[in-house]
């Protein structure tokens, strides 16, 4: 045994000495393979547009709150939360308030001036005769005019009140300003409500955008009519749209301002739907290769380069792949050469033999 242990140390020695003690990671020997009729690629720079994406959010161009303009109790909701409207549908019914008796005490009144309104003008249409009979003063004559006058005033002042009346009636029934959505109701059918309660909230149908927040490091890329690539992942559908607006001023706390992107008249689009908005950066220099000199072995790309008519596998990392090329982040520099197709028959170290 002690001569076996001895014989194993003495060949262990010898290896090292062999290799001189070290091995570099990652170099194989050079194989002597003689390669022909290969094609190869000069790297070159080109100009890539960046794009970045930012959430956005689907909503309505136009979505209105509507509130009550009379006080009362709510007596109906008609419109169901999520139901589609025409314009001019019934939304809501408010019944129980003072509007529908202070109609009928306007309408009374207009009745009351209407009459004297009447009296006065056959009394003036006496008076004028008897004035022409000069069996009357032209100051009793005046006091008649006065009198008409008067109750001109008084009628007129009274059908005033009773337009007034009817368009506060009329208040009682919410209807819907446009074709929409109702979204929610925000009040219960039974409840007290006054001026200015909100009943329930609508959205027009047809037009829509998203809103997006974007970071305050891309300030001047937005400007009014910017076109823009909108996508909607749940719809699986990919739309343009267009810089409708931008807010001035940036929040404090997330560094970023909102803009609005018209999409248009979109089927299918509902409020609240997750978006992505394509924003276009700033040009740049990259380096881009046929997807055909690429080899992939696991999670590791790599290519073969050509130097001094030696092949040698180069690691590289890799980007965005755009047809048949992808882009290359590292490993590589513009005006290396490498091996364009049949990668799988390269060897690293292989000789190359080009063509003269």
């Amino acid at each position: 045994m002690k001569k076996l242990m001895t014989y194993c140390a003495a060949v262990t020695l010898l290896f090292l000495t062999a290799c001189d003690g070290k091995i570099s990671p990652g170099q194989t020997d050079l194989e002597e393979t003689l390669l022909t009729d290969l094609r190869f690629h000069t790297v070159t720079t080109s100009v890539a547009l960046e794009e970045g994406a930012l959430v956005a959010t689907v909503e309505s161009s136009d979505r209105a709150l509507l509130t009550a303009r009379t006080d009362g109790r709510l007596l109906r909701l008609a419109a169901r939360e999520g139901s589609l409207v025409k314009k001019g549908e019934l939304l809501a019914t408010i019944g129980d308030n003072t509007a529908g008796r202070k109609l009928q005490e306007a309408e009374g009144a207009l009745g009351m001036a209407t009459a004297r309104l009447e009296l006065a003008e056959k009394t003036f249409a006496r008076y004028q005769r008897l004035f022409e009979k000069e069996a009357i003063t032209p100051q009793e004559l005046d006091q008649v005019v006065a009198d008409l006058n008067v109750a001109r005033d008084g009628q007129a002042a009274a059908a005033a009140a009773v337009e007034a009346a009817r368009i506060s009636s009329a208040q009682t029934r919410i209807l819907a300003p446009y074709d929409g959505r109702v979204l929610r109701h925000l009040v219960e059918e039974g409840s007290t409500i006054l001026p200015g309660t909100p009943l329930l909230e609508i959205e027009r149908q047809g037009s829509w955008r998203v809103r997006v927040d974007v970071p305050e490091s891309y300030a001047g890329r937005f400007v009014s009519g910017t076109r823009l690539r909108v996508e909607i992942p749940s719809l699986s559908r990919q739309l343009e749209g267009a810089v409708t607006e931008v807010l001035p001023a940036a929040d404090p706390l997330s560094r970023t301002f909102q803009v609005k992107v018209a999409l248009g008249a979109e089927d299918g689009l509902t409020s609240g739907l997750f978006a992505r908005v394509f924003v276009p950066d700033a040009d740049r220099t990259t380096l881009f290769i046929p997807r055909s000199a690429l080899l992939q072995r696991g999670q590791l790309a790599g290519v073969y380069a050509l130097d001094k008519n030696i092949l040698h596998y180069r690691l590289v990392k890799t980007g965005r792949q755009l047809g048949d090329e992808v882009e290359i982040l590292s490993g590589l520099s513009a005006g290396e050469r490498i091996l364009a197709d049949d990668v799988e028959k390269a060897r690293h170290g292989a000789r190359v033999e080009e063509a003269r």
